[in-house]
C-alpha cells in the first residue's frame, strides 16, 4: 500500500460514509416526528401519488356523506309534510262520506265550506315541503356521494351519484286528482230536472235524435296528448235508462270507459287521460251543466250531434242542439239522361273536416257509354266504403234529381273541401282542371298541354288552382305560333304576383305548351273556364258562367261546438293559411322546462314541396305538429297539444298543455301569409285559461264522487310516500357504504404513507451507531497523514 499526504482516501470514504448515514438519520428522524413513511416526493414518488388520489376520494366521500345526510333530512321533512297531508286527507274523506249520506239532514254548505279549506290545506302544505307540481323538490333529485368508479360506459359521477325521482311523486291537490283541469257546457245554460231544457226534454227532441248517428246513442269526440286530429277519441254514449243529469254522467262515465279500454294506442292514451265526466251545480243560481275533468291531461271535446251540443248547453233554440251538418254543394247540374263525353278519369279530392291528410276518390269514365248518374253512384258507393270518410263523417247527398245540385256532408262542424281534376266537362259541377293522360297525383308541378291551337291567334284565359283550392287566373294570346303563345304566357306570369311565388314558367315540350314550376310547387289548370281553349289544356270551352270554381268549401257558423280544458295552460287562436308555395317553409318551435330545470325543445318544419306535404290545410298542420310531439318521446313536451277551434266562423289554430307554463315560436316565412300566420317571427307564451275543477261536496251526488276521488287520492299519496321512503333508504345504504369506503380508504392510503415506528426505531439506533462509528473511523483516517511524516524526519 503507498501512502500519499496530498490525498487522504481513508478519511475521504469515511466522510462520504458519515454523510449517507447523516442523511439516513436525518430521514428516520423525520419519519419518526411526523409518523409519515413519505415526507416529500423523493422519498415515494410513485407511493405518494396513490396516498394522494386515496386522500383525496376520502375528501369527496366525507363531503358526499355530509350531502347524503343533508338529502335524508329533507326527505325526512318530506315524509313528515305526507304523514300530515294524509290526515288531511281523513278529515276530507270524513265529510265527504257524512255529505254522501242520503239521511244527512244538516248544512252541506257548512260541510263544504270546511271540505274547500281542506283541499287549500293540501295546497299549502305540499308547497311548502316542496312537493306541490313545479315545487322545489318535484323533480328528479341527484345528490353526489362519490365513491363510484367508470364501468360499461357509466361515468364515475354517475356511479357515484344517488338519484330520487319525485317528479311523479307531488301531493298538491291537482296531483292527487282533488283538482284539475275541467271543460264545461255553455256557462247559464241548465240541464237540470225542472228545467224547461232538462235533459229529459234534451232527449225527446226529434230534432236532436235525428241527427244522431246511431239511433239511441249520442257521440262526444275527445282531443289531447296522444289522442288528437283524425285519431280523436269517439265517445259514443248509450242513452237508454238515462233520465236525468246524474243518469247522463253515469251513462257517459260508462262510455268513457269503453273507449279507453279500446285496442289502439290512442284509446290508451286516452285512458291515460283519466278524463270523468260529472255535473256541476253553480252555487249562485243552482243550474247544472254538463263537464269532464282531467288531473293530467289537457284536452278537448266536440260534440258529434245535435244531441251532444244540446246536453252541452250549446242551442240554436229550444231544446234543439246547434246543427253540426256542413254541406259543400256543386254548381247546378242534370245528372240523368246524359252521357260523359270524355273518357277520362276524374278524381275527386276531400279535405279539411278533421282529415289529416286529403282524400282522393278516382271515377271510373269510359266515354259515351257513361252517364252522369252512374259517375254520381261510383263516388257515393266510394264514400261510403272508405272507412276514413265515414270515420270524419263524410256523406253524399241522397238526392240527385235532374238541375239539382250535388252535395257532400259532414257532421261534425268543420270546414269541408271538394276539389276536382279531369272533370273537364264540369259534370259533377265542383269545377274543371285540366288532367293529362299520364297523371296520377292529383296536383302537378309540370303539366303538358295537348291540342294548341296554331293560327288562330286570342285570347285565352287559364286558371291556376293551388294546393290550398285558391286561384288566380293568367290571360294571354296564344300568338300565330307556340314560340308566340309561351312568350306572352311567360310575360302574364312574372306580371301576376301569385305566379311569380309560385315560380310558374312556360315551355314547349313535344310541340305542346308546358307550365313548369321551377320551385317544385304543386298547382292545377282550367281552361276550360275561358271562351276559347287555345293553349290547349282543355277540350272543352263553356265560358265563364258555365263553370264552378276549382275549390268549393262549406262555410263555419259563429257558433263553436269545441270546449277546451280550463285551468289548463293555453296559447291565444293562431290563425293558419295553407301552405301553397314549394319554397316557403315555416318552423315551429315547442320549449319548456322539464321537472329537472332542465329546458326542452322540438321544432317543426311546416311546408308543401316534394319532399313533404303537411301544411295544405289546417288539419295537416295540426296533424304533423302533434305526430311530432308523441313521436319526440319527450315526457315534457307529449303534454303539449295543438287544437283547432272555431273562431267566428275561421278555423284557428291553439296550443293546449298541463305543464306550468310552455312557448312556441312561430318562424316567419318568405309570404309571410301562410302557415301559421299570427305572429310570426315572435314567441307566444302560454297563460292559464280560466276555470278548472275542484271537488266539492255541496251535493249528495257530488260528494258521493268525492268519496270515490279521495279513495284514489290515498292510493296517490300511498304512492308518492312510497317513493320518498324508498329514497330514505337509498340514502341510508350510501352513507353505509361511503363510510365503509372511507375506512378502507383510510387504511390503504396508510399502508402506503405512514411510518412503521418500530422500523424506523431500530433504523435509528442504527444510524446512531453507524454515525458514531463512522466519526471514530474519521478521526482514524485523518491522523494517518502524521505517521507519514516520521518517515521524513529519518
Amino acid at each position: 500500500m503507498a501512502f500519499s499526504a496530498n490525498t487522504n482516501i481513508a478519511s475521504l470514504q469515511a466522510q462520504s460514509y458519515i454523510n449517507n448515514t447523516s442523511d439516513f438519520q436525518s430521514k428516520t428522524i423525520n419519519r419518526v416526528t411526523s409518523g409519515l413513511r413519505i415526507v416529500n416526493s423523493g422519498d415515494d414518488a410513485a407511493g405518494l401519488a396513490i396516498a394522494n388520489g386515496l386522500r383525496s376520494d376520502q375528501a369527496v366521500l366525507t363531503q358526499g356523506v355530509r350531502n347524503a345526510n343533508d338529502g335524508l333530512s329533507q326527505l325526512q321533512i318530506v315524509d313528515g309534510g305526507i304523514n300530515n297531508i294524509s290526515k288531511l286527507l281523513d278529515r276530507a274523506r270524513t265529510l265527504a262520506t257524512q255529505s254522501a249520506s242520503g239521511t244527512f239532514t244538516g248544512s252541506r254548505s257548512v260541510l263544504n265550506s270546511e271540505f274547500k279549506s281542506v283541499i287549500e290545506e293540501i295546497d299549502r302544505q305540499s308547497q311548502a315541503i316542496g312537493l306541490n307540481t313545479g315545487g322545489s323538490l318535484a323533480k328528479s333529485l341527484s345528490v353526489f356521494i362519490g365513491g363510484g368508479k367508470t364501468s360499461s360506459g357509466i361515468s364515475a359521477i354517475s356511479n357515484g351519484s344517488v338519484a330520487v325521482d319525485l317528479s311523479t311523486s307531488t301531493v298538491d291537490a291537482k296531483s292527487l286528482g282533488l283538482k284539475g283541469v275541467q271543460a264545461k257546457g255553455i256557462s247559464g245554460t241548465d240541464i237540470g230536472t225542472g228545467s224547461s231544457t232538462s235533459v229529459a226534454n234534451i232527449l225527446t227532441n226529434a230534432t236532436n235524435t235525428g241527427s244522431q248517428g246511431a239511433a239511441g246513442f249520442t257521440d262526444f269526440y275527445f282531443r289531447g296528448s296522444g289522442f288528437s286530429d283524425d285519431n280523436a277519441v269517439k265517445v259514443a254514449v248509450n242513452l237508454s235508462g238515462v233520465t236525468d243529469a246524474a243518469t247522463l254522467a253515469t251513462a257517459v262515465n260508462a262510455a268513457i270507459d269503453a273507449a279507453g279500454n279500446g285496442a289502439s294506442q290512442y284509446a290508451t292514451a286516452f285512458k291515460n287521460a283519466g278524463i270523468k265526466a260529472s255535473v256541476v251545480t253553480d252555487s249562485a243560481t243552482g243550474k247544472q251543466s254538463m263537464a269532464f275533468t282531467s288531473a293530467n291531461t289537457a284536452f278537448q271535446v266536440a260534440a258529434g250531434d245535435r244531441t251532444a251540443n244540446a246536453l252541452l248547453g250549446n242551442f240554436s233554440s229550444g231544446t234543439t242542439g246547434v246543427d253540426l251538418a256542413q254541406s259543400v254543394s256543386g254548381a247546378a247540374i242534370s245528372l240523368t239522361g246524359v252521357s260523359v263525353a270524355t273518357a277520362s278519369n276524374i278524381i275527386v279530392r276531400i279535405k279539411g273536416s278533421g282529415l289529416s291528410d286529403p282524400v282522393d276518390i278516382t271515377l271510373k269514365v269510359t266515354g259515351g257509354s257513361s252517364t252522369y248518374a252512374n259517375v254520381v253512384a261510383d263516388l257515393s258507393s266510394q264514400i261510403q266504403n272508405n272507412s276514413t270518410l265515414q270515420a270524419a263523417g263524410i256523406k253524399l247527398g241522397s238526392n240527385f234529381a235532374g238541375g239539382q245540385t250535388l252535395s257532400l256532408t259532414d257532421g261534425r262542424g268543420e270546414v269541408l273541401t271538394v276539389e276536382t281534376l279531369g272533370d273537364a266537362e264540369n259534370a259533377l259541377g265542383f269545377g274543371t282542371s285540366y288532367r293529362q293522360a299520364s297523371q296520377t297525383t292529383f296536383s302537378s308541378n309540370n303539366i303538358t298541354g295537348s291540342n294548341y291551337q296554331t293560327g288562330t291567334p286570342g285570347n285565352s284565359t287559364i286558371r291556376v288552382a293551388l294546393s290550398d283550392g285558391s286561384n288566380f287566373d293568367i290571360t294571354a294570346n296564344t300568338g300565330a305560333t307556340i314560340a308566340a303563345g309561351v312568350a306572352n304566357l311567360n310575360a302574364a306570369f312574372a306580371a301576376n304576383a301569385s305566379a311569380a311565388k309560385a315560380g310558374l314558367y312556360a315551355t314547349v315540350s313535344g310541340g305542346q305548351v308546358q307550365i313548369r314550376s321551377q320551385y317544385g310547387t304543386d298547382f292545377r289548370l282550367d281552361e276550360a273556364y275561358s271562351a276559347t281553349t287555345n293553349f290547349g289544356f282543355s277540350s272543352v270551352a263553356r265560358g265563364a258562367a258555365a263553370v264552378g270554381t276549382t275549390s268549393t268549401s262549406s262555410s263555419l257558423g259563429s257558433t263553436s261546438s269545441t270546449f277546451n280544458s280550463g285551468g289548463a295552460q293555453q296559447t291565444a287562436l293562431l290563425s293558419f293559411s295553407g301552405i301553397n308555395y314549394a319554397n316557403d317553409a315555416q318552423t315551429i318551435s315547442l320549449s319548456a322546462t322539464d321537472s329537472g330545470g332542465s329546458q326542452q325543445n322540438l321544432s317543426v318544419v311546416l311546408r308543401n314541396d316534394t319532399t313533404v306535404k303537411n301544411a295544405v290545410t289546417i288539419d295537416d298542420a295540426i296533424d304533423a305538429i302533434n305526430t311530432a310531439l308523441t313521436q319526440s318521446n319527450n315526457d315534457t313536451l307529449k303534454k303539449v297539444v295543438a287544437v283547432k277551434e272555431n273562431d267566428g266562423g275561421t278555423e284557428k289554430i291553439r296550443f293546449l298543455s298541463t305543464l306550468s307554463s310552455f312557448k312556441v315560436s312561430i318562424g316567419s316565412n318568405s309570404s309571410g301569409s301562410s302557415g301559421i300566420t299570427t305572429g310570426q317571427g315572435t314567441v307566444v307564451t302560454s297563460a292559464s285559461a280560466a276555470g278548472g275543477s275542484t271537488s266539492d261536496i255541496s251535493t249528495q251526488e257530488n260528494a258521493q264522487a268525492a268519496v270515490t276521488a279521495l279513495a284514489d287520492a290515498v292510493d296517490k299519496l300511498g304512492q308518492a310516500q312510497a317513493v320518498v321512503g324508498r329514497g330514505q333508504n337509498q340514502f341510508g345504504f350510501a352513507v353505509n357504504l361511503a363510510q365503509s369506503q372511507l375506512t378502507n380508504l383510510a387504511a390503504s392510503e396508510s399502508r402506503i404513507r405512514d411510518a412503521d415506528l418500530a422500523q424506523e426505531a431500530a433504523n435509528l439506533s442504527k444510524a446512531q451507531i453507524q454515525l458514531q462509528a463512522g466519526i471514530a473511523a474519521l478521526a482514524q483516517a485523518n491522523s494517518a497523514p502524521q505517521q507519514v511524516l516520521s518517515l521524513l524526519r529519518g
